[in-house]
């Protein structure tokens, strides 16, 4: 690998960490998409990492934040952690130092989508919207909790 290249590589990660937070897994595999060694990668984002630019804690904290903000419930949210290439023992204890509140969560994601909820819903409705909800990442008693309170609300 040439310097010429190793230079656009550099760039492309410095471009990338000035626009979001990534974490390495996620650069790792934009840079071997790009056709870097795995020693060019190993040393670049360790290289990244002493200057501050890549900082696992910084990520982990952007992720959740950008999870709850999209309305998304803990069990989605520690899925799609894994993927990403965050430590999930590090998430669920920032989970609890934030003191998220997931039925509060559960609740603003249900009024957003259902934003008129009759009193009596048939079987095959209330089926949807606890599946849609389910998709979204939270547990029964979170979405039982709100579709409760938007039946309360009328």
């Amino acid at each position: 690998m040439d310097d010429k290249s190793k230079q656009k590589l550099k760039n492309y990660v410095l471009w990338l960490l000035a626009r979001q937070e990534y974490s390495k897994k996620e650069l790792t595999t934009k840079l071997k998409a790009k056709d870097a060694s795995e020693s060019y990668i190993e040393a670049l984002l360790s290289w990244c990492e002493r200057l501050g630019y890549i900082d696992e804690d910084r990520y982990c904290e952007s992720f959740l934040r950008r999870q709850i903000n999209k309305g998304l419930g803990q069990r989605r949210v520690l899925a799609e952690a894994m993927n990403k290439g965050v430590d999930r023992a590090q998430l669920v204890q920032l989970i609890e130092t934030l003191e998220v509140d997931w039925f509060q969560l559960a609740q603003a994601a249900y009024e957003k989508k259902y934003a008129i909820t009759p009193l009596n819903l048939d079987y095959k409705e209330k089926a949807k919207r606890v599946r849609y909800m389910m998709y979204r990442g939270f547990g029964y008693e979170e979405i039982d909790f709100a579709m409760q309170a938007a039946t309360m609300g009328e």
